[in-house]
């Protein structure tokens, strides 16, 4: 039997209709695969970021046995209060744990060891300094340039690898206390908001929480990447019994050795999505963020130190 034209017209019809149906179920499966990625993304990016902020908190002002900081020898004086008007050209910054934690408010300021910080989302700044919890394995040899914390329960000192032989680097012993000195890394971290260097598919600038960190080789700090997507970073001080933020009429001098918690804000955002509708404007800290028809996600933490 033979087709007539009009049977396969209809036919060819027929199955155009069909292809759309099955193109528009691939494109609509699509899209909500893609938003699922972007979302299991950002909550993987804004979770770490959390994790690792936190971690630090609980851990400032760690300085082994010395609780002390007057029996701890080999930080900086002068400097110490200039928080940051140094150029991080050496190990200064690393040095300051007077400050176990400090910051800047909405801006870079003089603060040149956040190369990347990014004053288009002028976030806030947080430096957090301890001596790390695991002490060093006497048999292991220290880098040269690298910063450490020597101590007992009686004193401690700050010095490079190469000093450590050095008898001003030794803590006297402790009378009648059999604790031997230990050696520990000095952690010295920074947390701000940079530009990552990448564009979403549209050309937007992917937004990303930065670290500055001693390298454990040279006592210096770098600047890394450490979560991509976080596009603010807010950061507010217990001072007394009200949340304060960093600088002149906050938190400011000698106020940062009174600080007794900090409470964190981190947005994370996603590239645009085609259709996506998002009206929430987002309180964090001393700031709102205005809505903006892209996927967000806010994180919150406080932490007592």
């Amino acid at each position: 039997l033979g087709v007539s034209l009009v049977e396969l017209m209809v036919t060819i019809v027929v199955a155009l209709l069909l292809l759309a149906g099955l193109i528009q179920v691939y494109l609509s499966s699509k899209q909500s695969y893609n938003a699922q990625e972007q979302l299991a993304r950002m909550q993987e990016s804004g979770r770490f970021a959390m994790d690792q902020i936190t971690a630090d908190l609980r851990r400032a002002g760690y300085w082994g046995g010395t609780v002390d900081l007057e029996r701890i020898a080999g930080f900086p004086g002068p400097l110490d209060r200039a928080l940051y008007s140094h150029t991080c050209a050496d190990n200064t910054w690393g040095r300051m744990i007077r400050w176990r934690v400090s910051g800047l408010d909405n801006t870079q300021g003089a603060y040149t060891c956040a190369d990347s910080y990014d004053p288009a989302t002028a976030s806030d700044i947080l430096a957090v300094r301890y001596a790390a919890p695991t002490p060093i394995d006497p048999a292991t040899p220290l880098s040269a340039s690298g910063l450490y914390l020597r101590d007992n329960t009686e004193s401690g000192v700050i010095m490079t690898g190469a000093a450590a032989g050095d008898v001003v680097n030794m803590p006297p012993a402790v009378d009648g206390d059999a604790v031997p000195a230990t050696v520990r890394p000095v952690v010295s971290n920074a947390y701000f908001v940079g530009d990552s260097g990448r564009t979403c598919p549209n050309g937007d600038a992917i937004p990303a929480l930065m670290r500055v960190r001693l390298d454990p080789g040279t006592g210096l700090p770098v600047e890394e990447e450490l979560a991509s997507g976080v596009e603010q970073f807010e950061v507010q001080y217990l001072l007394g019994n009200e949340y304060q933020n960093a600088g002149v009429g906050g938190v400011d001098g000698d106020d940062w050795l009174n600080v007794s918690a900090v409470r964190v804000w981190l947005l994370v955002r996603g590239c645009a999505e085609p259709d996506l509708v998002n009206t929430t404007t987002y309180a964090m800290g001393n700031r709102n963020i205005a809505a903006e028809n892209v996927r967000r996600q806010l994180y919150v933490s406080t932490v007592m130190l």
